[in-house]
């Protein structure tokens, strides 16, 4: 009998630790599957969040080489101009004169128009996401491309606005600008014809050799840009549904 009472009571422990451990295994199973549910759900948003990137990504490349493109013809347009202006202003004839000014002219007046705003890969960058990129070498690819743009090509337009304005002022004294561009006569605007011959071709030297270091950057950064829209195109040609605005 007292074996009995014995046997029960260990038999009813076991089944209430039964209960219990099985209350346990279902709150650790519930968590899991939470765990499990969030990192699904997690990852599909950043799934969703990288194609959004990429396709962002993916056209300010376009635009970004669409934008050398044109910088790199105006360059070469204003290497001729002030070739041009080099060769013609060495001969002290009116129409001679008249020829170089009109391409000095056109310099100036064409300048280079750029905005650089933040790109997606700074917005990347700065916020962390550029870790949803797993392909370490394409975001080496990146960096290095945004770099070269941030420090040559960028720069290289700031300088030449800058030279602009320097030689603008240096030229003052023997040019009269406002004349230039009111005027076709353009010799008439020579205040000084023996200062802007004896001075002017030091200025146009420099102008062309900038003129010529922005073109060779730009052609640099082209390639740069052109290699990682193919890299893009690459690895997510199906994400890159998106509309080409310069296909045409």
């Amino acid at each position: 009998m007292l074996f009995r009472r014995i046997f029960n009571r260990i038999a009813a422990a076991r089944g209430k630790w039964g209960v219990y451990l099985l209350e346990v295994a279902l709150i650790v199973l519930s968590v899991l599957l939470a765990i499990q549910a969030d990192r699904y759900n997690q990852e599909r948003k950043n799934e969703a969040k990288l194609k959004a990137y990429i396709q962002a990504l993916y056209q300010d490349l376009k635009d970004e080489q669409f934008a050398n493109r044109n910088n790199l013809l105006d360059c070469k347009e204003d290497i001729a101009s002030i070739a041009s202006c080099i060769r013609l202003s060495q001969y002290d004839h009116n129409d001679s004169i008249n020829m170089a000014l009109d391409h000095f002219r056109q310099v100036f007046s064409r300048g280079v128009f750029r905005a650089f705003p933040p790109t997606t890969f700074d917005i990347m960058t700065n916020s962390g996401d550029i870790a949803l990129i797993k392909d370490l070498a394409l975001r080496k690819q990146l960096a290095a491309t945004f770099a070269f743009r941030d420090n040559y090509i960028k720069q290289d337009l700031r300088n030449h606005d800058q030279l602009t304005k320097d030689i603008a002022s240096r030229m003052s004294p023997y040019l009269d600008f406002l004349c230039m561009k009111r005027s076709d006569g353009l010799h008439q605007c020579l205040t000084d014809r023996h200062g802007f011959a004896a001075n002017g071709q030091n200025d146009l030297f420099l102008f062309q050799q900038t003129a010529e270091a922005r073109a060779f950057h730009l052609m640099v950064g082209i390639n740069y840009f052109e290699a990682c829209i193919g890299e893009l195109e690459g690895l997510y040609g199906a994400v890159l549904a998106v509309e080409d605005v310069y296909s045409e």
